[in-house]
């Protein structure tokens, strides 16, 4: 990997941000020297969702359609997906997770934030996927003390991820470390308002409130500590009670660009500034 490193034309990763991350002693896994070396070939580029699998109209995981001009059939998707994991209130804010149950994704740090809220009964949490047992087993714990309030499917679901991302009001990615990530930019398609640590692909995908490069499209905490993700659900739940500022949220994201058609014309202009070169 290393050779492949140092005699490659230009090296490209999964975003912009991740880029200027693997640089760094903290996130190069030992390849940081030779990639700051390489620093001027060293390119991030998203990677991209297909809009025509995760859209909100013509799909067939969906009980309802909606759209950023009607958000109704949204309000079925949560009301079904509460229904279908057996939870019973509708009013509470819904956040959901599809992830890999792992340490790499900050499933540990949301185990040891969301229990000061359920206990409160300020929110429900419906999380699917699989991953390291004590993780797992951390969870089914927190089900186990708040069974009307959390549901832990353990396994892969297609079909039922895209029932979470659609039905959930938030959809948190509290990630370590994040290359790219794909399923915050499945909610911000869906309307579930992204709440995520901000590293990686995550930074480049997610816009807060102080982001200086568009309007809010989502969530972002800085500290990867049980204190700075506690803030930012607090942060959700004050948006979920504030209907015009979580419309405007929803909204932006759900009109972002985040496709391939986007992200292969970079390589495309890439590869065509490499194959020029070449001639040169």
């Amino acid at each position: 990997l290393k050779a492949g490193l140092h005699f490659a034309d230009t090296i490209t990763t999964v975003s912009p941000q991740y880029a200027k991350e693997i640089v760094t002693p903290e996130f190069g896994e030992g390849m940081e020297g030779v990639l700051r070396r390489r620093k001027s070939e060293l390119t991030g580029v998203l990677n991209g969702v297909d809009y025509r699998e995760w859209k909100t109209e013509g799909n067939a995981h969906l009980p309802a359609d909606y759209s950023v001009n009607d958000l109704s059939g949204k309000s079925a998707c949560k009301k079904a997906v509460i229904n279908e994991l057996g939870l019973d209130n509708f009013d509470l804010p819904l956040f959901g997770v599809v992830s890999r149950l792992a340490a790499q994704k900050g499933i540990d740090l949301l185990a040891d934030s969301i229990e000061k809220f359920l206990g409160k009964m300020e929110l429900q949490l419906v999380i699917l996927g699989e991953g390291d047992r004590q993780v797992v087993e951390r969870l089914i714990q927190i089900q186990s003390n708040f069974p009307q309030l959390v549901t832990v499917r353990v396994g892969y679901d297609a079909s039922l991820a895209h029932r979470i991302e659609a039905g959930s009001d938030f959809f948190l990615m509290p990630s370590r470390f994040e290359p790219c990530g794909l399923n915050q930019m499945y909610s911000l398609r869906y309307g579930s308002i992204p709440v995520v640590h901000a590293v990686g692909g995550l930074i480049d995908t997610v816009r807060d409130r102080a982001s200086s490069l568009g309007a809010a499209n989502g969530i972002k905490f800085y500290s990867f500590t049980k204190e700075s993700l506690q803030s930012a659900i607090s942060t959700a739940l004050e948006i979920y009670n504030d209907p015009t500022q979580r419309h405007a949220i929803i909204g932006a994201g759900m009109q972002d660009d985040y496709s391939w058609g986007k992200s292969s014309k970079l390589y495309e202009k890439l590869y065509t500034t490499l194959k020029n070169a070449a001639k040169d």
